[in-house]
């Protein structure tokens, strides 16, 4: 697998460039921010070998898909929902690799495809602690209805509060039954302040009045992606760049709507990911995948309803362990 990095003034000229020299289905490996704009690290994918065996003789079917060495692997990795374009990228990689493909039992191969697979997973940590960058000053949580928007943020605050946070809740759900009620007893047991704001303009007032607090954090109203006027109201209900967007996807859903959720987010922009309900489903892998191959860093898994407990930060080992049925010690 070959990476290359490309460093522009704007995601959109990286992007460019990224489609120029590597084509539309382009791996992104890792985006963030620089100095002087952006930097985005992408792959070229290999799309003939996964159809290929070792030796290079075309091979068809789940069975035939990927070398010997890798399919014991590949098809764990496939059971849990990972994409076959992750998958080709991490097996593009072990090919330059000293592990023996061309035949299964290779004792160094569950641990080095972990380590690939690792590096291709982007993370978002800065969600946790003090903010050192205003960036994450202020979050909300976003997302399609019943994906647990109000437990992550509850999850979040509560652990900011331990850690000796000084935050602020804010809600612009005015639209849900009892959900400002719902939110005012949280804050009451935490001991918060809580903020209800009807306008953008309401919410930018509020922000300036916390500025000096750890953290805020917003909660949202819940919105079909394929309602495209409720989505607009919502992205206005969130002024620019002043709050952080972090988008809660549910971890059970299935890739081909979980596309259609990232679609409807992208206009806004999404700087982290929370998969939500993990514990709810055997297949996280392709939600995983379909952020994943965007480039989007995931913040934390949800993986219960115990408050807050039941909120992981995401580990980018421990992820790669999962996807491959792998424990600790790298046997499967």
């Amino acid at each position: 697998m070959l990476l290359k990095r490309f460093e522009a003034s704007s995601m959109q000229q990286a992007l460019a460039r990224v489609r120029a020299e590597c084509g539309d289905d382009a791996l992104l490996v890792e985006t963030r921010s620089t100095r002087n704009g952006v930097l985005v690290v992408a792959a070229r994918p290999e799309t003939a070998l996964p159809a290929r065996d070792q030796a290079g003789r075309p091979t068809r079917g789940r069975e035939q898909r990927w070398t010997r060495g890798f399919r014991p692997l590949a098809q764990r990795a496939e059971d849990f929902g990972l994409s076959a374009r992750i998958l080709a990228a991490v097996e593009n990689a072990l090919l330059g690799t000293r592990v023996d493909l061309s035949r299964p039992g290779d004792p160094a191969l569950p641990g080095l495809a972990v380590r690939v697979l690792q590096a291709l997973l982007p993370v978002e940590p800065r969600l946790e602690g003090r903010p050192v960058h205003r960036d994450f000053h202020a979050l909300a949580l976003v997302g399609p209805t019943g994906v647990g928007k109000t437990t992550t943020l509850a999850k979040l605050a509560a652990r900011a509060v331990a850690a000796g946070q000084d935050i602020a809740l804010v809600t612009v759900d005015t639209y849900r039954v009892a959900a400002v009620e719902q939110l005012r007893a949280f804050a009451d047991l935490l001991g918060v302040p809580l903020e209800v704001a009807f306008t953008p303009a309401d919410l930018r007032t509020i922000l300036r009045r916390h500025h000096a607090r750890d953290r805020v954090y917003v909660d949202t109203t819940g919105r079909s992606p394929l309602d495209r006027d409720a989505l607009h109201q919502g992205d206005a209900a969130l002024p620019g760049r002043e709050v952080a967007r972090v988008l809660c996807l549910q971890s059970g859903t299935r890739r081909r709507d979980a596309e259609v959720v990232l679609d409807a987010h992208d206009r806004a922009g999404i700087d982290a990911v929370c998969l939500t309900k993990w514990d709810e489903t055997t297949m996280p892998g392709e939600a995983m995948s379909a952020c994943v191959e965007r480039g989007l860093r995931l913040s934390h898994i949800g993986i219960g309803q115990e408050v807050p407990a039941d909120l992981a930060v995401a580990d980018a080992l421990q992820l790669a362990r999962a996807a491959f049925d792998l424990d600790a010690g790298g046997t499967p």
